[in-house]
């Protein structure tokens, strides 16, 4: 059974100075701790506008204000896809003009990523995904946060599958393909049971935010 990979946890009130945030990161609604996933950049009427995702469940309304465990607010939401569809579970965040020097594009742990997205002629069934996260259990300690290693079994250009360790809190969180270092997706369903986790692609998120008046480019290493 494929479940939504949010959790509930308390607010963070800790703030950092010369801290980042990016991929990988844990982050906070008003109601939810779940993971950022990768770094946006705007282009066209949106140009100079930076921006990180996660996921559409993990959040509640547009200009709701967003928190890291490093930094109390670091923007509002601007963009929902649909928490009901897997393949449209995303939401932007619009990061502050003030804190653009604090974002981090690599995901964490992992100077080397992304080096670009994925598309879907060029990934192969069981080939090695890298998951990042906050997930439950797993947010105690640096090796289980960043280096938990899945295996590809479905994508197109809109949605993937793959076979990991994930948990509530997760979602929202950035998926790597590791035989080419790029941005394959984000956690959406977490998967307990015999059963896959899914999301949406890369490629399907710039594709409807570029629809809905969000032109963007992911921001690479």
């Amino acid at each position: 059974m494929a479940l939504l990979g949010a959790a509930l946890l308390p607010a963070s009130t800790e703030s950092a100075v010369g801290a980042t945030f990016g991929p990988g990161d844990y982050m906070e609604s008003t109601e939810q701790a779940c993971t950022l996933n990768f770094v946006f950049d705007g282009t066209g009427p949106r140009a100079g506008k930076v921006y990180v995702g996660t996921a559409a469940h993990c959040v509640n309304r547009v200009g709701e204000p967003i928190s890291t465990d490093a930094f109390p607010n670091i923007g509002a939401v601007v963009l929902i896809g649909n928490a009901d569809v897997t393949a449209q579970d995303y939401a932007l965040i619009e990061v502050r003009s003030d804190l653009h020097g604090a974002v981090r594009a690599s995901v964490r742990g992992y100077p080397q990523y992304p080096t670009g997205y994925t598309v879907s002629n060029e990934t192969r069934i069981g080939e090695r995904i890298q998951a990042s996260g906050y997930g439950l259990g797993f947010d105690l300690t640096q090796p289980t946060r960043e280096k938990r290693i899945g295996v590809l079994t479905y994508d197109n250009a809109e949605l993937f599958e793959f076979a990991g360790a994930m948990m509530w809190g997760d979602s929202g969180g950035p998926l790597v393909h590791v035989p080419t270092g790029k941005a394959l997706g984000i956690e959406s369903r977490v998967c307990l049971g015999a059963c896959t986790d899914e999301g949406p692609t890369v490629e399907g998120i710039l594709a409807k935010a570029a629809a809905r008046g969000y032109p963007l480019q992911l921001r690479t290493v």
